[in-house]
């Protein structure tokens, strides 16, 4: 029996392929991933507002045909930044101290997170539906939901509008709270031999972020919902510690601004969306009952795309780069 594990599973897997840029087994081992280009990247707002190249929010809007009871299963996955600086401890020194040997070739490396919630389609609704009587010609009023001939409400502001600086949150719109924590990690390697041991070490800083999630419904006897998706990076910058000058390692983040910015940054973050209740429309092969609906989607900086198959399309990976809708059926899956 298939379940909406299997689509949520390919998806994931889709955006190790085309995202991370990296197999699920590197990405199992803490620090590995290296994605071979920074994709994605939500940088503190009081950074980007100054440098118009960087973003701090961006958002997709995508369609799900679904009664109002379904639940959607969402996965928030995003990279942090740690830097590693490897030191040759080398004896000398007055009174028998040690001097460190700075590597010049500092490395960046990745922390992957994830975030999951269950999601109620109800709880996204700008406005919820209440009990009404159809009118005497047996018609339904168009005005006890939200609908495209009335001004657009919560959730279709325009995307400009959508940040609205660190921590604001709109109304109409259920918010999943994103961290990562900083740290610092420590190993010595004793290479023995008389050699001089080395030190690696790990720093990272943390990043808070929203995932905002909100939804409007399409009049129609298809139940189409209209969702839409916005990360906003709600960090503050720059931080105490960047004031201070603390945890910078030599040749890393001293120099320059934005090194210090993606510190707090949120690397290649995507949103992959299931539910067992519902499927997910494409919006570039809609069907003619959607069509209308998937040309009313306006996407800045993620983009969604189908996942499941044809016969299957219960999953949507919401990415920062363009990929296309997945046309394989996931593997099935028999329940134990």
């Amino acid at each position: 029996m298939r379940t909406v594990q299997a689509p949520l599973d390919r998806a994931v897997a889709i955006a190790d392929a085309t995202i991370y840029r990296c197999d699920p087994d590197q990405r199992a081992r803490s620090g590995a991933g290296r994605p071979s280009g920074l994709a994605g990247v939500l940088t503190p707002v009081a950074y980007a507002a100054r440098h118009p190249d960087e973003r701090a929010h961006v958002h997709a809007e995508f369609l799900l045909a679904a009664d109002l009871d379904a639940v959607l299963t969402t996965r928030v996955r995003w990279l942090q930044i740690t830097t590693r600086e490897q030191q040759v401890l080398r004896p000398g020194g007055a009174g028998g101290g040690a001097a460190l040997d700075a590597d010049p070739d500092d490395q960046a490396e990745f922390l992957p997170h994830e975030v999951d919630e269950a999601v109620a389609v109800t709880d996204l609704l700008a406005v919820r539906p209440q009990p009404m009587a159809p009118s005497p010609s047996g018609e339904w009023p168009r005005g006890w939901l939200p609908h495209l001939s009335a001004p657009r409400p919560d959730p279709w502001e325009p995307a400009g509008a959508a940040a609205g600086g660190s921590g604001s949150t709109r109304s109409g719109a259920h918010t999943v709270q994103l961290s990562a924590p900083s740290g610092r990690r420590v190993r010595t390697v004793d290479h023995g031999g008389g050699a001089a041991p080395t030190r690696i070490t790990w720093d990272s800083w943390s990043a808070r972020a929203e995932l905002r999630l909100s939804a409007g419904l399409y009049p129609g006897p298809h139940s189409l919902l209209r969702l839409r998706a916005e990360v906003v990076n709600t960090s503050s910058w720059p931080s105490q510690a960047d004031e201070a000058g603390e945890w910078i390692p030599a040749g890393w983040t001293a120099r320059a601004p934005r090194r210090r910015a993606l510190r707090h940054a949120l690397i290649a973050v995507h949103v992959v969306l299931g539910t067992d209740r519902g499927r997910f429309v494409s919006l570039t092969a809609p069907p003619d009952w959607a069509r209308d609906a998937a040309r009313d989607c306006v996407n800045d900086g993620l983009w969604p795309a189908v996942v499941g198959g044809p016969a299957d399309p219960t999953a949507v990976l919401i990415a920062p780069v363009r990929i296309p809708d997945d046309r394989q059926p996931p593997p099935f899956r028999s329940e134990a």
